[in-house]
């Protein structure tokens, strides 16, 4: 067999876990950013707006939650202040993982980042109340989660065609080295008459 048949198996059975690998990793650093985040939740700072506010994710968003009439309090804003401060440290460390292993997710990431901002600039204003901040927090964190599932999606395919055209190219190059050589051409034989013998010997 052909020295070259071997490298090429080896160079496609790599391609296979090359995304089990970028997975894990990208899995692992994510975990790691999202137990920094995790640590707010300990934070005395934040006792005056537990079950007021969401702490790590707008997911903790609840329907009581949203039905909040009520507007900060100045113990309260002191506590809304720590919140944001803990939230862009948080942000710093999931943008890292981001930039590292979803580049094209970055964008809108940083758009719904602005806008969970925003919506804290007028809760420090008290201009509005828990209730309508929570609902403008999980609008804005769904539609984010909307766009990032077609980046997803989209990301994937491009990926899967990048693989299959890869696995298309080795697959022609094996075939080309498996392919045995054509025979030699024979070369043109002219038979004659040789006294009563037919000679046929190559000329």
């Amino acid at each position: 067999m052909n020295f070259k048949v071997p490298l090429f198996l080896a160079f496609a059975a790599s391609l296979g876990g090359c995304t089990y690998v970028h997975s894990y990793f990208s899995k692992s650093d994510l975990d790691d950013a999202n137990a920094f985040c995790e640590q707010s939740r300990s934070d005395p700072a934040l006792r005056p707006i537990a079950g007021k506010l969401p702490i790590a994710s707008p997911d903790e968003i609840s329907p009581e939650m949203l039905a909040l009439d009520a507007r900060p309090t100045d113990t309260e804003l002191e506590a809304v202040k720590v919140l944001s401060r803990d939230q862009r440290a948080c942000r710093q460390r999931l943008r890292a993982v981001m930039q590292a292993h979803e580049p094209a997710q970055l964008a809108t990431r940083e758009e719904l980042n602005m806008k969970l901002d925003l919506v804290t600039a007028e809760l420090l204003k008290r201009n509005m109340s828990y209730g309508n901040a929570n609902r403008l927090y999980r609008q804005a964190s769904l539609e984010a989660s909307d766009k990032l599932t077609e980046q997803a999606k989209q990301d994937m395919a491009d990926a899967q065609e990048r693989e299959a055209a890869t696995w298309r190219s080795l697959g022609q190059s094996l075939a080309g080295v498996a392919k045995p050589k054509d025979a030699m051409p024979r070369s043109e034989r002219s038979c004659s008459w040789v006294d009563s013998s037919i000679d046929c010997s190559a000329h």
